[in-house]
């Protein structure tokens, strides 16, 4: 298994590009053991990004600058999201992805949809009408656009394994997020609650959607498939992360 280590780094908390090898993790038992190995080998309490914003000499404006492109990326979300709801046969398997779309819009309610309270998290941050009307940056146009053609012109079962995966590791980049703002104290109590809420609400979104992995994880003519959607899932936003 010593393909699956990134290759090593002058600084050995840092992982820039880690590797993995698709054909030892069609050896594995589960869809879930491949999602677990592959949170492993992109682990991102060692990723760059991460090991930035913890360090103390990082403050708040500096924080918030580099997350503001990240707006574009959790409106443009259920754009994918639609794609594999249009890619997947039958209403039973539909209805999970589609409560996932629905809470991603806010119920109908704009101010309660991600977009919405991201830009509350922003301002929390301290960000300005000008920051906040900035324009997309080439790396999450790259991204949002990359994971969009993808769950376009592949399964509903690889576009969910791709969506999945990112939302499985976005639990833990929340939940990083969360305790720098409480132990920094950047934003004021009930100012904000994105990192927070997503951090319990997108374990049950990468839940359902890894659940409809599953079917094409069991077919051996579709497995390969399956796992290169989650391998692209988590190399897509380890380089997000990277160039924000």
């Amino acid at each position: 298994m010593q393909t699956l280590i990134g290759k090593p780094i002058a600084n050995p908390r840092i992982q820039q590009y880690p590797e993995l090898a698709l054909e030892d993790l069609g050896e594995l038992p589960s869809l879930q053991s491949a999602v677990l190995w592959i949170a492993e080998v992109y682990d991102f309490n060692k990723h760059p990004y991460m090991l930035w914003m913890e360090e103390p000499t990082t403050d708040r404006n500096s924080f918030r600058r580099s997350q503001l492109p990240f707006r574009f990326a959790v409106e443009s979300f259920s754009q994918p999201l639609a794609a594999v709801l249009a890619r997947t046969e039958t209403l039973e398997t539909r209805l999970p992805l589609l409560a996932n779309i629905t809470e991603e819009h806010g119920h109908g309610d704009r101010w309660r949809s991600h977009k919405y309270t991201f830009q509350q998290y922003l301002r929390a941050l301290g960000a300005t009408e000008c920051e906040l009307n900035s324009p997309c940056t080439m790396p999450v146009l790259a991204f949002n656009q990359s994971i969009l053609t993808y769950c376009l012109m592949q399964s509903g079962e690889s576009g969910a394994a791709m969506l999945g995966m990112i939302e499985y590791l976005y639990v833990g980049i929340s939940a990083a997020i969360a305790r720098t703002f409480h132990q920094r104290g950047w934003t004021s109590v009930g100012s904000q609650s994105h990192y927070a809420f997503h951090e319990k609400m997108d374990t049950e979104h990468a839940r359902d959607l890894l659940l409809l992995a599953e079917a094409g994880w069991e077919d051996p003519r579709s497995r390969r498939q399956v796992l290169q959607g989650l391998m692209l899932g988590a190399h897509y936003f380890w380089s997000l992360y990277r160039d924000l």
